[in-house]
């Protein structure tokens, strides 16, 4: 595995085998069952490209009222508990025992872009993200 480290950033490339990637997909699938992709709108009212759903005590929601963590999914649906696979990966890099309230599940299709921005609607900065990335790469 190759740690690539710059600007407060940590890259952990081929942290995760194969496998570990099939059976992490197999979970957000599952996830997906239970609170279906949906298309955020931003509070301009523009319909955003990525397709998102989430898992944990939170989900992360975007239309025209604002940005902002809900416990329920936009049908109504309260959000699955985070993957075990999540989980998993998410004490081997961050070593707390501070377990996330909340799993952002983004898809990006072929046609999907993501715009500059910053993420600003924490309540506390002192926890670490962890971004998996499957599929294309990331970089």
């Amino acid at each position: 595995m190759t740690i690539l480290r710059l600007r407060g950033f940590e890259i952990h490339k081929s942290y995760l085998t194969l496998s570990a990637q099939r059976g992490l997909l197999d979970a957000v699938r599952g996830v997906v069952k239970q609170v279906p992709f949906f298309r955020p709108v931003m509070p301009s009212g523009q319909q955003m490209s990525v397709r998102m759903t989430s898992a944990g005590d939170y989900g992360w929601l975007s239309d025209t009222q604002g940005y902002r963590y809900a416990p329920t999914h936009p049908n109504g649906t309260p959000w699955p508990a985070i993957p075990p696979e999540v989980l998993t990966i998410w004490n081997d890099l961050t070593g707390l025992e501070r377990q996330p309230e909340s799993c952002l599940i983004n898809y990006y299709a072929s046609d999907a872009k993501m715009g500059l921005h910053q993420d600003k609607n924490e309540t506390d900065f002192r926890w670490p993200v962890v971004s998996i990335s499957l599929g294309d790469e990331g970089m």
